[in-house]
């Protein structure tokens, strides 16, 4: 360990190197950041390893992706420090941080971020950094699997990736300040693979999510039954105008088991309602997720029996 400290890497300027990766074991990084300022021209650092203070040292870079593998919580105000020195970023990844302790001094505005992932994001994060770019997101796809939710929301050249346990409070962290309003809104799971079991989606979404939605895509694994509020909430949104829904072929159209048919009325009913309360849709279509052009001809029968069965038509906005 302490023949690093004369390793020429460490002592080395590189006065070109813009782009680094780096993986910490113990005090490696006392060693890489030990002499300020780090790399002048370094725009790109990727870190994993325990925080140390040194990092912050670091000034202009564009990405930073930091990987916080120790047990410890990093010092709030350390971190703010970080995003101080780096205010030009353009993207920002952080997995694993979990800050502790005050700012000392206001939230640093990053105004050219264009893309932030955050895992489990830290409730304090937004005291530490602002970013003005998450008002323009527009369009929000939520993915919940085996109690994890995955938030991606994009709209004018930002983009915003969140993983956590609960959706709302997550979004909230992050996105509170800014209050975008999100106009579409996709409820969707990747398909799972032929031969595996499927799980039910037991994760409710919350409501307050899709206040302003007037566009509605939702997945097959969000209509299986297990989330019965959603039907509830959906009958809620008043700005609502265009809905899709996912469809499989796996069923004969001659019969249907309980849970088949109960998604098919459930369907049926909120067209119906939607009518009744003087807001029918204008759009109620399939959802298309399939790439086979068999699969899709297959679904597309599927709908047009469904929808031509049940006479949908006459309950949507011409």
């Amino acid at each position: 360990m302490l023949a690093l400290g004369s390793c020429r890497f460490f002592t080395s300027t590189f006065p070109r190197l813009v782009d680094l990766e780096w993986w910490s074991e113990g005090t490696h990084a006392d060693y890489l950041f030990s002499t300020p300022p780090f790399v002048p021209p370094l725009r790109s650092l990727t870190y994993w390893g325990d925080w140390n203070s040194l990092v912050r040292q670091v000034n202009n870079l564009t990405f930073f992706s930091f990987f916080h593998k120790g047990t410890s919580q990093v010092s709030t105000e350390a971190f703010r420090l970080l995003m101080h020195n780096n205010s030009s970023l353009e993207s920002l990844v952080l997995k694993g941080v979990d800050l502790k302790g005050n700012s000392k001094g206001p939230p640093v505005h990053l105004l050219n971020l264009k893309s932030l992932t955050v895992s489990s994001p830290s409730r304090k994060l937004s005291t530490v950094i602002r970013i003005p770019a998450l008002q323009r997101l527009s369009s929000l796809q939520i993915s919940s699997k085996y109690g994890a939710y995955r938030l991606f929301a994009e709209g004018d050249d930002v983009t915003l990736t969140i993983k956590g346990s609960n959706d709302i409070e997550d979004w909230e962290n992050l996105t509170g300040y800014a209050k975008p309003v999100i106009r579409h809104i996709r409820l969707y799971d990747r398909p799972i693979p032929a031969g595996t079991a499927m799980v039910e989606n037991t994760n409710n979404v919350a409501a307050s999510l899709l206040a302003n939605a007037q566009i509605l895509e939702v997945g097959y694994t969000y209509l299986r039954g297990s989330y019965h509020g959603l039907w509830d909430d959906l009958k809620q949104l008043t700005h609502l105008k265009t809905i899709r829904f996912e469809v499989l072929n796996d069923r004969c159209l001659d019969y249907c088991t309980d849970l088949e048919c109960s998604r098919w009325n459930a369907i049926e009913d909120l067209v119906k309602y939607q009518f009744r309360k003087g807001r029918p849709f204008s759009v109620v279509e399939r959802l298309v997720t399939s790439n086979s052009e068999r699969e899709n001809r297959l679904q597309a029968y599927m709908w047009r029996w469904f929808y031509g069965t049940h006479k949908l038509a006459r309950y949507v906005q011409a």
